[in-house]
């Protein structure tokens, strides 16, 4: 098994012009990981802005450097983290990665198997890997905020 990958990482923090295509270690999965082969990934507008991009905290915390943007992935499941029994390897999954931890903009990733799902079998990995955050916001909006319940309707403009 080879020990590196190519990666797009940040090793300050800034915007897409302090990101580099490089060699780098390629992750192993800790306990209730999935390490997925990455098909397709989508950085998010404003990510390199986030303090968790960079940190280990939403607030600020201890700089993580470098660091591995986009976190939303699409891909095949590689190898399982010790505990995971939801996933086979390669499964097609998809989901959000944490943004405290590095993200999909390499060959390989970790995720928390908790973050994953099956990914939709009408969709290619390019169009599922746009899903997860924007997926997300409309659910919070529609269920959280809007209260809406099963059997109403919504109309979409």
């Amino acid at each position: 098994m080879n020990a590196t990958m190519r990666a797009v990482r940040g090793h300050r923090r800034g915007g897409p012009e302090e990101l580099v295509h490089e060699v780098a270690p390629k992750p192993v999965p800790g306990p209730g990981d999935v390490l997925v082969e990455v098909r397709a990934a989508s950085v998010t507008p404003g990510e390199l802005d986030w303090d968790a991009t960079w940190t280990d905290s939403f607030d600020g915390g201890s700089p993580r450097l470098p660091v591995v943007p986009s976190k939303e992935v699409s891909g095949v499941v590689a190898e399982l983290g010790h505990g995971v029994t939801e996933f086979r390897p390669g499964e097609a999954v998809y989901g959000l990665i944490p943004f405290t931890r590095d993200g999909a903009a390499a060959e390989y990733v970790t995720v928390p198997a908790a973050a994953l799902a099956a990914k939709p079998g009408s969709l290619d990995h390019e169009r599922t890997a746009a899903l997860p955050l924007a997926g997300l916001t409309a659910w919070q909006g529609l269920v959280t905020h809007a209260g809406i319940t099963p059997g109403q309707r919504v109309l979409v403009h």
